[in-house]
């Protein structure tokens, strides 16, 4: 019951910091028809071509962001809704997307994304919404919660982070644009994510995914 439906590596791209405006000229061959060349007139010898500098490369990868050391998220509790989860700090599991505890009673963070408390980006929460060896989890509540149920985030340094939901959307997996989900610039804000929506019972998946949207309190 993944909470990504494509992989997380998939968003993936190199960004060119610098773009060099010229090229390496292609040179003409040997074999070029010019076997006479020594009886021409002599021809000006060609310039040198300008160096092409280095551009600088920096990975946009989820997987190769440095981790933040903002303290991490390790409680997340909706009162109104009787969720009470402790979180985990994660990466990606080996098919690339954000891994997850296998018990959608424990959540998971993204460490490598933003931190409750951070004045940027998304701090990402997830946890599956249910599973054949563990039942049903609390994030399956998630779903039906209106705009400004109240959500707190304790962090390890024991600081209480309260949020408020401001939308609740559900998406095919395929439309979901992940970058944003993950962005670490505009407005801080915590999001939260699981499965939902209809079950494809051949490919046991779920097709959509529940992500809340919540803002800062105070």
């Amino acid at each position: 019951m993944g909470v990504m439906g494509g992989s997380i590596a998939a968003l993936a791209v190199l960004v060119l910091l610098a773009l060099a405006g010229c090229s390496v000229p292609m040179g003409e061959g040997s074999g070029s028809g010019r076997a006479n060349a020594t009886s021409a007139a002599p021809t000006a010898p060609a310039p040198t071509p300008a160096a092409v500098p280095d551009i600088p490369r920096s990975s946009a990868s989820l997987a190769e962001r440095p981790a933040l050391t903002a303290p991490a998220p390790v409680r997340l509790v909706v009162p109104d809704l009787g969720i009470d989860v402790p979180i985990e700090s994660v990466g990606l599991d080996d098919q690339g997307r954000m891994g997850l505890p296998a018990d959608p009673k424990i959540a998971a963070w993204y460490r490598f994304g933003s931190a409750p408390g951070d004045a940027t980006g998304s701090t990402v929460v997830a946890a599956h919404v249910d599973s054949a060896v563990y039942d049903i989890g609390p994030f399956s509540l998630l779903a039906g919660a209106p705009a400004g149920t109240r959500v707190e985030v304790t962090t390890a340094d024991g600081v209480v982070h309260a949020y408020a939901f401001q939308s609740t959307a559900v998406l095919p997996k395929e439309s979901i644009d992940w970058s944003d989900t993950f962005a670490r610039d505009g407005s801080p804000r915590l999001t939260l994510v699981t499965c939902g929506g209809e079950f494809d019972y051949d490919a046991r998946r779920y097709l959509s995914n529940v992500i809340v949207t919540a803002v800062p309190l105070g």
